[in-house]
């Protein structure tokens, strides 16, 4: 197993998440936290960072590794989804006892990683069974 190397102490990270569900307005959420970048090996970075939303703590860890993104979420809500170009996966969500699992289809995936910190971008679609419940697109912007 590879060894972490943590490339800086802390990062800024500036997340914008767009959502334009199915009969819905589109919402548009921006946040800033502080938080780790690690490299573990030449084509793997792991970031790390805590937000606050409605005054919960949540804990996300995103992994980049040769064309694919995962991201997990710890809060309220728990949530794990995977993300690579032009495929099908699960994205699970876990809340109070119950579970809910989507499909999601990556339309985009671009992300540039450095020591100094980069730019992760998705853009994919969620659907539950046949029911399309609409484009998400996701920045991370790493300094």
């Amino acid at each position: 197993m590879s060894e972490l190397k943590k490339l800086k102490r802390t990062v800024m990270v500036d997340v914008c998440f767009t959502q334009s569900m199915t009969g819905f307005d589109p919402v548009e959420i921006e946040e800033e936290s502080l938080g780790s970048l690690y490299q573990v090996d030449d084509d793997t970075y792991i970031l790390a960072f805590d937000t606050v939303l409605d005054e919960k703590k949540v804990t996300t860890t995103v992994k980049v590794t040769n064309g694919n993104l995962s991201i997990v979420k710890i809060g309220d809500v728990h949530s794990r989804q995977t993300f690579s170009v032009d495929e099908w996966y699960a994205s699970q969500y876990f809340y109070g006892g119950g579970s809910v699992v989507c499909r999601n289809y990556t339309k985009k995936l671009d992300y540039a990683l450095t020591e100094d910190g980069g730019i992760i971008e998705v853009l994919y679609e969620l659907w539950s069974g046949d029911t399309h419940l609409g484009f998400y697109n996701l920045e991370f912007f790493i300094r």
